[in-house]
């Protein structure tokens, strides 16, 4: 697109976390505003992508989710030293990381409209020293609606000097009419090769170990990394599934009580990777009883659990015990009790659970 100038005003990187989707965003900006390309790569040494290189190129204008504190019109250059940190060091951008950055506690970070209205405000501007400004707006799901709005009348009337670059890892979060504007570039999975080749080169770990660990991590670096501490969060939550399971299985609804206080005194953003691994593990137990190992996606622990586990869970009751979940993670992310919601999501699974 670039090479045949024919660059879209808008363009959406959309895929699941943890496959390079930022990298890459970032990749391309620097490679519209390079005055020396060579052969599809950015020359690295033009004045341009030396200001990329160091995070400081005036056309490019980061747009991310943030928390509103005591800000009452926050933009994302309020919060430009926790940014630098985070693209330094978390390129692949682990949304957990930017939370811990943040202090964000319970709050769920927003792309508020102040930051619209700043969009609004610069983008009839001229660039610096580039032919195109551009906008990345990192997570454009976190937009509110009044912002996306306000973003939708930008975008039905472009500038030419101008060119939105998101990057999502769930699109259909977006405001259609916004999503429809887009021209979309679907990144999927890392190949098991890849991500084995990254976790060798770039995290030190041993061979074998790297070629299980990518094969059982349905191709994001982010689950290999959980992968390999297993004996944080991770083993935490496949302690809860099981804990879950058994008491709803044996009726112990004292039991699951305990455990909605639990797991919600961790705040929500904590429940809701609770709540997506829950998901995961019913569909990996299900698939379990095909016996194709290929086809899992699992740690040796969890794979024992599944052993005496994955019989309870058959054709009349996985979509159930799957929604379950899922509709427990979609009414917390819309501020709904936890507690509340995780007590009557255990007690659906002690009726779906015996369902054979």
């Amino acid at each position: 697109m670039v090479d045949a100038d024919r660059i879209p005003h808008a363009i959406l990187f959309s895929g699941p976390a943890g496959v390079g989707k930022m990298m890459m965003a970032r990749a391309f900006a620097q490679y519209v505003h390079c005055s020396s390309r060579n052969a599809g790569e950015p020359c690295g040494i033009c004045p341009s992508c030396r200001q990329h290189l160091a995070n400081s190129n005036p056309d490019l204008h980061f747009i991310y989710p943030v928390v509103k504190k005591k800000l009452k019109a926050p933009l994302s250059t309020d919060y430009i030293e926790e940014w630098r940190k985070m693209i330094a060091e978390e390129p692949f951008m682990r949304r957990d990381r930017w939370l811990a950055l943040l202090d964000a506690g319970n709050s769920q970070p927003i792309i508020y409209v102040s930051e619209a209205e700043e969009i609004a405000r610069t983008a009839p501007l001229s660039s610096f020293a580039s032919r195109y400004k551009i906008y990345l707006i990192w997570l454009p799901e976190a937009m509110n609606p009044e912002t996306a709005n306000k973003l939708l009348k930008i975008l039905e009337e472009p500038w030419d000097d101008t060119i939105f670059l998101m990057v999502s890892n769930n699109p259909e979060k977006l405001l259609p009419t916004v999503y429809s504007r887009t021209q979309r570039i679907l990144f999927r999975p890392l190949e098991p090769q890849q991500l084995e080749k990254i976790l060798i080169l770039q995290r030190g770990v041993e061979k074998g170990i790297a070629e299980r660990i990518s094969r059982i991590s349905e191709g994001s670096l982010f689950k290999a990394e959980d992968l390999m501490q297993a004996d944080g969060e991770t083993e935490e939550s496949a302690e809860w599934f099981r804990t879950i399971m058994r008491s709803a299985y044996a009726r112990k609804m004292k039991r699951l009580l305990q455990l909605s206080d639990e797991i919600a005194d961790k705040g929500r953003e904590r429940v809701l990777r609770f709540l997506n691994y829950g998901a995961m593990m019913v569909r990996e137990n299900y698939i379990y009883n095909l016996r194709q190992p290929l086809l899992n996606a699992m740690t040796l622990s969890e794979e024992q659990f599944a052993t005496r586990f994955a019989p309870f869970i058959n054709h009349k009751n996985v979509e159930g015990l799957a929604g379950e979940f899922t509709r427990a993670s979609n009414e917390i992310a819309r501020n709904a009790n936890a507690r509340i919601v995780l007590f009557d999501m255990f007690i659906n699974i002690t009726r779906y659970i015996r369902l054979q």
